[in-house]
């Protein structure tokens, strides 16, 4: 009966683009209403563990997610929401595994693992291939949680036997190379958290390749870390984290570019909002890449998994604003940030601009509408077909090696609306320099002057704030003036070494326009972070910064500094 009548609904919906997956279908037709509760809990379940029984209007021409958890932890949040039928189907369907054959066990050397497998039947593979599989485990474990300091999952109390973790080696359809799931698992007795113990599936499908394998492990360990800490937390989140953490796992691998190359992600769709999907999610990587960037570490990301531990409800973005406010920023200025830190990114993150090491391997780069590819003045445009949405962004960029001198930025958003207007100023040198403002007022229009005497080019943010389902609709026009006297430009974030070459022990000036906390940092020609000057609160005002450069050989570097309100970058040579 359902299946009959989601047949009709199905035709009603337009086939997705390429790059568009299974889950991306189902979520798409709950949106539009075409599905009930029980439909799109059970179907999302469908797609990891069985795509026949779809409909074939969710599934021709659609990819499957590389990781089946999203898919089933969306249907995990639902259960108590749907029938006991359906509910009942679900769980049936999530318990731990039976193999198509007789089933051997191999206990990994770490200790923390067991790893079932048979050799026959659809499910077959062989013990090596459970080896190899354990080894990716064994260091997913041996780095997120001894290294990382993440904690470990709960005990399943042993329902695998003991209490060792527990993979099973599957044949998985479509493209699935492994799920996690919380279905019918324990929750610590220990502890008051919405936690609960987990078990992962992997594919039997030797063809996929040790790289993308060894990346699974540790993604899908991830995952059963982050049950570990709260199991109710979005699924967005959820898979920003554990596709990041292939990256810091297997960092020679760099399997999650391939998320950045095309399709849906941070670069080519930025007006986007950061809780898109589902392939979006993987490929907003950046995202907890940046707030590790910007937080001193990883642990910060780890702090926003403690921080929805606190709470037993789902929080997830109220986590994530008690960990920018423990950095003393808000969510909103991370965002801001986000926007200017995905810009030098790859064929700009060369040796003159970068954001951070590899950044150079995120091709084609980030994406600009051509209308707003400005190259002479004046100017005036839209935000075109696609407005913002919460949280994303548009890049305006103009060439300025012919305007020398100030360009005004008259900006009239949608009223009552709230954006966010900034400007990233850049020199073949190397320097960069990033304003952004807070447009607030119930008209929501703002107008400033940006120097360009000496930089090559200024690209202008639009940034979405409101939270709406209705457009952030604006209009903007930039005007070329002569006379300094024509321009006005708010006092800004700087940054200026003492001398140029340095040595070790001279200090660096900074003006912060206003209190918060504060980085700055040393980086390679490669954009890889080399040493920590400063990190922490600082007031308003002008500041002496000494660099030590203790260990560092005589070469080119950059000194970045990130503040409340922007960011200044300065190209250095050490003596």
């Amino acid at each position: 009966m359902r299946l009959a009548f989601f047949l009709l609904a199905v035709a009603l919906i337009a086939l997705p683009a390429a790059g568009d997956t299974v889950l991306g279908r189902i979520m798409e037709a709950r949106q539009a209403g075409d599905l009930s509760v029980d439909d799109y809990a059970l179907y999302c379940v469908y797609s990891v563990l069985a795509p026949d029984r779809l409909p074939s209007g969710l599934t021709e021409g659609a990819i499957s997610d590389p990781c089946g958890t999203p898919a089933i932890h969306e249907a995990e949040l639902l259960l108590d929401d749907v029938s006991a039928e359906v509910r009942a189907e679900i769980v049936s369907l999530l318990a731990r595994p039976s193999l198509s054959g007789p089933e051997y066990t191999y206990d990994t050397p770490g200790g923390n693992f067991k790893v079932h497998y048979t050799t026959s039947g659809v499910d077959a593979t062989t013990l090596a291939w459970a080896q190899f599989l354990g080894d990716g485990f064994d260091w997913s474990w041996e780095h997120e949680c001894d290294d990382m300091g993440w904690d470990e999952p709960p005990s399943d109390l042993g329902l695998g036997g003991d209490e060792k973790y527990d993979i099973y080696i599957l044949q998985l359809t479509g493209g699935t190379l492994g799920y996690t799931s919380s279905s019918g698992e324990p929750g610590d007795p220990t502890t008051p958290e919405n936690d609960s113990a987990s078990h992962i599936a992997m594919s039997n499908n030797q063809s996929y390749g040790q790289e993308l394998m060894s990346g699974t492990c540790s993604h899908e360990f991830q995952h059963a870390i982050q049950m570990g800490y709260d199991k109710a937390e979005l699924t967005w989140f959820m898979e920003n984290c554990a596709t990041w953490m292939e990256n810091e796992c297997w960092d020679d691998y760099n399997t999650y570019t391939d998320h950045l190359h095309s399709g849906d992600n941070c670069l080519r769709k930025p007006w986007w909002r950061i809780d898109s999907g589902p392939m979006y999610w993987y490929g907003a990587t950046p995202w907890p890449m940046y707030i590790q960037n910007r937080c001193a570490g990883q642990a910060s990301v780890r702090m926003t998994w403690e921080e929805m531990a606190a709470v037993t409800t789902q929080n997830t973005w109220e986590a994530l604003d008690a960990t920018a406010d423990h950095y003393g920023m808000s969510l909103a200025e991370w965002v801001a940030e986000y926007a200017y830190w995905r810009w030098f990114t790859g064929p700009q993150a060369d040796d003159e601009h970068y954001d951070y090491d590899e950044a150079s391997l995120w091709t084609p780069g980030p994406y600009i509408f051509y209308y707003h590819n400005v190259t002479s003045l004046p100017w005036s445009g839209d935000q075109g077909v696609y407005p913002p949405e919460t949280r994303g962004h548009h890049w305006i960029k103009v060439d300025v090696s012919s305007y020398q001198g100030w360009i005004t930025f008259d900006f009239d958003g949608r009223d009552y609306m709230d954006f966010v207007i900034g400007a990233i100023r850049t020199k073949d040198s190397g320097d960069e320099m990033y304003q952004y403002w807070n447009v607030t007022e119930v008209p929501a229009t703002f107008s400033v002057g940006v120097e360009t005497t000496g930089y090559d080019e200024v690209v202008f943010v639009v940034q979405a704030v409101t939270q709406t389902s209705i457009d952030q609709d604006y209009v903007a026009n930039i005007t070329y003036q002569t006379g300094v006297e024509e321009g006005e430009s708010p006092a800004a974030v700087s940054l200026a070494p003492a001398a140029n070459p340095m040595t070790a022990g001279q200090a660096v000036e900074i003006y912060l326009p206003q209190s918060g906390w504060t980085t700055l940092s040393v980086f390679d020609l490669t954009g890889r972070l080399v040493e920590s000057i400063y990190s922490g609160q600082l007031d308003q005002g002008q500041h002496s910064v000494v660099w030590g450069a203790e260990g560092l050989s005589s070469g080119t570097y950059f000194l970045r500094l990130f503040a409340p309100g922007g960011a200044a970058t300065s190209r250095v040579v050490l003596n």
